[in-house]
């Protein structure tokens, strides 16, 4: 398939040794970005190939719109790494790649000789890119991670984030990992830089602990310079209500952003909630007042959102030229013309014929949407093409196959 010439990784190969979420969406990242990123699994194949019956989504071979999300672009192998002639095949994809991304637990890699320093002995030009839950230092470096934990719990995002007082909130599957995956994908660019200047490889690390601590770098601040801790709030009680969600009379809820008090008060009073008395409310008159009186003000606006329909709250925000944005479930986003028009979420036909949805990359070139150059592969789909690549024969090919160490 021809490559989008303006992809900045065209010509990069990547090994993706990987299972489940974060690592290989760090792959998927370089591949949409125009790596040749080849997917090695066992020969029962990655997990992620049955996790869309946790997603109530399909997971047929032609049909799997989970493995889809995080392995498209990438052509895929499927070999048994545990023989010598698997590590051989092994090695001679290490001996064509630009990057190896792995996020397997550091026992298993040992076994198998593909370890930092047994990667980087005889491969000195490689980036070696790992991703694993809590770090390569510390008491719990060989303990495994998901992001529901690492991520999630760890951080402290379920039991700081919500009203006081309630339980845990529920996490949300795969945000942990997409925000590692791209951060390691980042990472490997530079070491793709560094490598071009001094023609030597390096170790690009990341935990999804570490990745969760730093999108949260404010609210830990915040914490840190609190007595107690953080100062958790209620939308009932909002640090300011010029800063909060409202439910209008049709059961939507709009997030108001007004986040400069002192220049919004007064044309909310007159041109959003229609009372324009309030602008001198001594309660409210100032941020400090309103710092202060946030329960009482934040039930006002509430009442007066709850008399109107979202369009017309809508029409009355976007005239007092007010952030705002209303709340979407997750199922509406596919008919938001904003996400439509910039490839934010992307109409993606299957093998099956079906047609679902994908989201599209983040980071665009020269404001290109993501291109989707190939589906994720099947178990094994390109075993004979890299094999060929690699100088493998077809008997060659064959014998692997009858002696179960590829499928």
């Amino acid at each position: 398939m021809s490559i989008n010439n303006t992809l900045p990784l065209t010509g990069i190969r990547v090994l993706d040794l990987s299972t489940y979420a974060a690592a290989p969406i760090c792959s998927m990242t370089l591949a949409d970005w125009g790596a040749d990123v080849i997917k090695v699994e066992s020969l029962a194949g990655d997990f992620m190939r049955f996790f869309g019956s946790t997603m109530n989504c399909p997971f047929k071979p032609d049909d799997n719109i989970t493995f889809e999300l995080d392995n498209r672009n990438k052509r895929g192998i499927s070999a048994n790494l545990k023989t010598p002639d698997g590590q051989r095949i092994m090695n001679r994809l290490l001996e064509t790649a630009d990057v190896l991304v792995t996020n397997m637990r550091p026992e298993a890699l040992q076994r198998l000789g593909m370890d930092y320093n047994s990667v980087q002995n005889r491969f000195p030009r490689i980036i070696y890119a790992y991703l694993n839950g809590y770090g390569d230092k510390g008491p719990e470096r060989n303990k495994p991670g998901f992001d529901l934990a690492a991520y999630f719990a760890r951080s402290g995002i379920l039991i700081e984030f919500g009203e006081p007082g309630a339980e845990p909130l529920p996490a949300v599957a795969g945000f942990g990992d997409h925000t590692t995956g791209t951060f390691l994908a980042g990472g490997i660019c530079a070491a793709l830089l560094h490598r071009s200047r001094t023609n030597k490889g390096c170790k690009v690390q990341i935990a999804l602990y570490n990745a969760a601590l730093w999108n949260l770098s404010l609210d830990i601040a915040s914490a840190n310079n609190t007595e107690g801790g953080w100062p958790k709030s209620s939308r009932k009680k909002p640090r300011t209500a010029l800063m909060n969600t409202y439910k209008t009379k049709d059961e939507r809820w709009l997030m108001v952003m007004a986040i400069e008090y002192d220049r919004y008060w007064k044309v909310f009073c007159d041109r959003v909630i229609l009372r324009p008395e309030l602008a001198d409310d001594p309660r409210f008159v100032n941020v400090f007042g309103a710092f202060e009186n946030s329960e009482a003000q934040a039930e006002i606006i509430q009442n007066e959102f709850a008399k109107h329909d979202l369009t017309e709250l809508k029409r009355r925000l976007e005239d007092a030229d007010i952030v705002y944005e209303v709340s979407q479930r997750w199922h509406e986003i596919k008919n938001d013309p904003q996400a439509l028009e910039n490839g934010y979420m992307m109409e993606y036909k299957l093998r099956s014929g079906r047609t679902d949805w994908i989201v599209g990359n983040p980071v665009k070139f020269n404001g290109e949407n993501t291109l989707v150059r190939r589906s994720a592969p099947l178990l094994g789909e390109h075993n004979t093409e890299i094999l060929t690549e690699l100088g493998y024969s077809k008997d060659e090919i064959e014998n692997l196959r009858s002696g179960k160490i590829i499928v």
